[in-house]
């Protein structure tokens, strides 16, 4: 039996191209995935040890809270601390280091140009380490360490994307404007020409704390050991000397503490990845079921002899898994090579964008390789099990049957239990919005919208047949006989037609919740900017890609109130702080921000649900309403905040606000905010035009006051209506290219529906070409009926997007999404590139249709 079973595979090896094709997309998407994080971590695990390999001990501030970007924010250290560390018994030496990620602080090219980028790695203000064997950067041959505050030393990477060589003038946009150092030296990290990609400008000890505006202060102190002094004795002795905030750790421990930060930056990215890969590989399966349960029907004969010379159930059931197992190994093993090489091609990617990544190869681990081969076995098996239970109630007096006749759609089971799941999911959605005036809304939306897709998968069957007729009700009157013919074909395996357009129905639904959520967050933003900002020009800061909100100088505030025309300017700033509240609960990081109560009205009109915003005075803040019922806080209720730099605050609740896009979550006085936060920055400027003034003048001459700081936006209000749209556009294309890969899968999916649907019709097709079909005709109706199928994945997926998508925004209306668009143009245009992508994915299946031999065909059985 199992060696009929392996020739059984290898005679039908040809038509499980297309199953072991989707499983090796998903599982290599999944894969590749998990060999790249894996690389990642090796990477800066390896740079990070590298570079503390002669730091015996460190010592850092206390951690005042973690950051929204997976590092932690912490104390800074009074340099006196460098004088008790040398004093200690075993201490060789002791160097103080500074050192400040930021967007707003950036290298200029030789165009004026800022170089890096706001959406990937910072810019990171240091201080050179004096002693060679501390330091981790090595410096090229002619280069020197900055000596005079006027000097700079580049990381190699940054120097030529800056177009610089020694002795050049190097421009460094400050929050004291642009400053002019002189280039005295490069260096490597390692054997890498930048530290995963950032841009590292270091200074002299006094220089670098002038730009992190922590004058006098330090953020850790590298210390090496005397000779015969372990790591451990010496971190334990400096641990007996030291006073809080200080601690001290090992070199070793400090460098994987760095690593470990960084990577759990990029962890959201590479989950985020992983939840695409599932997608796919759920795909994939539905693939892999029809595929089998195709096969098990058109193999209805052979089975039934199986069993009438003598085969028991068990052994039927055995060899079908058996070549489900087989397929499933196959396809794994090749998903876990096509993501080693995708892995390989999406660091040689980075590379070439700049990032460099020293690595001398992919980091295949074990664990990953097993992952990987469990789950497409796995998600094979069980998507093949089915079809297998299936081929075990064959009779075996269907060997006496031509062929077997498809009646999964008049299931009454499957209609109720379907009715059932859908009541059931209806319920769901309708508790997302009474979840969202109490608590979080999004579990009961996801539990819905599971709820949504289970029930369409289980009514499938029972609806295709009638929805497809309608669907093709009018290629009749346009194509005639071959419309007619693809339209009945479709209809006759309501099924396998289900399965089908249900891999495409996932994708789909993703891609229409996704467009739809995008277009009503767009309206809502929009129309919160219509309604709640005055404002003529807006002056604003990008937002930073992994790490501190960006910003700029205070100072820019006086050289914009000079420009003829100015008559108010509003400030904004933001920044992540820790927020302890009256209930006890503890926010690490949140969010908080600045506005000018002052003048704020004659800029913007922020909806208040308590109190005004002119309320607000120093020692008061306004939190929005979600804070406030999250937190059950009231108008004189205390928060407590702590920012970086230790520096606290206690700030009374003046006003409760219903505006997220405008305000935020906690939202201080402007005063208060320059005292509380360490180098507190501008993040927006939003001006007032004065009567009788030409607004585009007024902007073009606030862009010129702006020029020296070429980090921010100067715009109108359409411009800042845009700027402040630009991130949900960015996050949807992200997701429309993710989603590709299940796209892709789906089609495959119907052509190889197609493809096997045609050794099942190979007579019927001979037949039809007997008696006058041309095979134009034959194509023609093969390319309609898979446009057919790929039309109603696609409504029926973009039916439950549009169901989930309201669900969500009627339950968010509190967080600034209470407008519900739906894009008609947009979906209609999905609809139209989802029949012509089911048309391509049919060209083959179709010519080999048409090329069948009229008599051969006609003889087939």
């Amino acid at each position: 039996m199992r060696k009929l079973t392996l020739r059984s595979l290898w005679s039908h090896k040809r038509r499980l191209i297309s199953t072991v094709s989707a499983v090796v997309l998903g599982v290599g998407f999944m894969s590749g995935i998990l060999v790249f994080s894996d690389t990642l971590g090796q990477v800066f695990d390896d740079l990070f040890a590298t570079g503390t390999e002669d730091v015996d001990s460190v010592v850092e501030g206390e951690v005042l809270f973690s950051d929204a970007f997976g590092g932690d924010v912490r104390n800074t250290l009074d340099p006196g601390v460098v004088e008790v560390v040398q004093g200690v018994d075993g201490v060789a030496a002791a160097n103080p280091f500074v050192l400040l990620a930021t967007y707003s602080t950036r290298v200029l090219d030789t165009e004026g140009d800022a170089i890096g980028t706001t959406q990937g790695p910072p810019t990171l203000v240091e201080s050179w380490i004096e002693d060679d064997e501390l330091n981790a950067y090595d410096l090229t041959e002619g280069s020197r360490p900055p000596a005079a505050d006027d000097e700079i030393a580049l990381n190699v990477a940054a120097a030529d994307d800056a177009g610089v060589s020694i002795g050049d003038p190097v421009q460094v946009y400050t929050q004291q404007g642009i400053q002019e150092y002189e280039l005295v030296g490069t260096f490597l990290f390692g054997t890498a020409e930048s530290s995963g990609g950032a841009v590292s400008a270091d200074f002299t000890l006094a220089e670098a704390q002038r730009l992190s505006g922590n004058a006098e202060r330090v953020n850790d102190v590298f210390v090496r050991a005397a000779e015969g002094v372990s790591p451990e004795d010496l971190t334990a002795r400096i641990d007996a000397v030291l006073q809080p905030p200080a601690e001290v750790l090992t070199g070793a421990a400090y460098g994987q503490q760095t690593s470990d930060s960084i990577k759990e930056g990029f962890s959201f990215f590479t989950q985020l990845l992983l939840v695409f890969a599932v997608i796919a590989l759920l795909v994939g399966a539905f693939i892999i079921y029809n595929t089998f349960q195709i096969l098990v029907a058109q193999r209805t004969q052979e089975l039934a002899l199986l069993r009438a010379v003598g085969a028991s159930k068990g052994q039927v059931l055995r060899s079908v898994l058996l070549e489900a197992i087989v397929i499933a190994l196959v396809a794994s093993a090749l998903g876990v090579a096509f993501g080693i090489a995708l892995a390989n091609g999406v660091i040689a990617a980075f590379s070439s964008s700049g990032a460099d990544l020293p690595t001398t190869g992919v980091v295949v681990r074990p664990a990953t390789v097993l992952t990987a081969m469990i789950t497409g076995t796995v998600i094979t098996m069980l998507a093949a099990l089915l079809p297998a239970r299936r081929a075990t109630k064959v009779s075996p007096l269907a060997a006496m049957r031509d062929v077997a006749v498809d009646r999964s759609g008049a299931s009454k089971a499957r209609l109720v239990i379907g009715l059932v799941l859908a009541a059931f999911a209806a319920f769901q959605l309708s508790q997302a919005w009474t979840a969202a005036q109490e608590d979080d809304p999004l579990p009961s939306v996801g539990m819905g919208a599971a709820l949504v897709l289970v029930a369409a998968i289980v009514l499938g069957p029972t609806l295709a047949g009638p929805s497809v007729r309608v669907l093709g009700g009018l290629l009749p009157r346009f194509r005639g006989v071959t419309g007619r013919i693809a339209t009945e074909n479709a209809a006759r395996t309501p099924k396998r037609t289900s399965a089908t357009a249900s891999a495409l129905m996932i994708a789909v639904a993703l891609v229409g919740f996704i467009t739809v959520l995008a277009a009503s967050a767009k309206e809502s933003i929009g129309g919160r900017v219509d309604d709640d900002v005055t404002a003529d020009v807006v002056v604003m800061a990008p937002f930073g890609g992994f790490g501190p909100p960006t910003g700029f100088s205070p100072a820019l505030r006086e050289e914009i109130a000079a420009v003829d025309g100015v008559e108010t300017i509003s400030p904004q700033g933001f920044a992540q702080a820790e927020i302890t509240y009256p209930d006890g609960s503890v926010e690490s990081p949140g969010f908080i921000g600045s506005s000018e109560p002052t003048n704020i009205l004659d800029v913007l009109n922020p909806q208040m649900a308590e109190g005004a915003i002119t309320d607000l005075t120093d020692g008061g803040a306004a939190v929005d309403q979600s804070t406030a019922d999250t937190h059950g806080l009231s108008i004189g209720d205390v928060l407590q905040l702590t920012a970086a730099g230790g520096r606290q605050a206690e700030v009374m609740v003046q006003a409760i606000h219903d505006d997220p896009v405008i305000l935020f979550p906690v939202t201080i006085t402007d005063h208060d905010f320059l005292e509380l936060i360490t180098e507190a920055l501008d993040f927006a400027l939003f001006i007032g035009v004065a009567d009788g003034a030409d607004i585009p003048t007024v902007l073009a001459a606030v862009d010129e006051a702006a020029r020296e700081v070429p980090i921010v936006d100067v715009v109108d209000r359409e411009g800042f209506a845009n700027l402040a749209t630009s991130q949900v556009t960015s996050f949807v294309t992200f997701i429309y290219v993710m989603l590709a890969l299940s796209v892709i899968i789906a089609l495959i999916g119907i052509a190889n529906t197609l493809s096997l649907s045609i050794y099942e019709r190979t007579r019927e097709i001979g037949l039809t070409r007997a008696v006058g079909a041309n095979r134009a005709q034959v194509r023609s109706s093969m390319r309609w009926e898979a446009a057919i199928i790929a039309v109603l994945g696609t409504l029926v997926g973009l039916g439950i997007g549009l169901i989930v998508s309201w669900a969500l925004i009627t339950a968010l209306g509190g967080f600034g999404l209470g407008t519900f668009v739906v894009p008609v143009g947009t979906l209609a245009f999905i609809v139209v590139v989802a029949a012509l992508l089911g048309v391509l994915a049919s060209l083959l299946p179709a010519r080999r249709a048409a090329k069948l031999d009229i008599l051969k065909a006609i003889a087939h059985s």
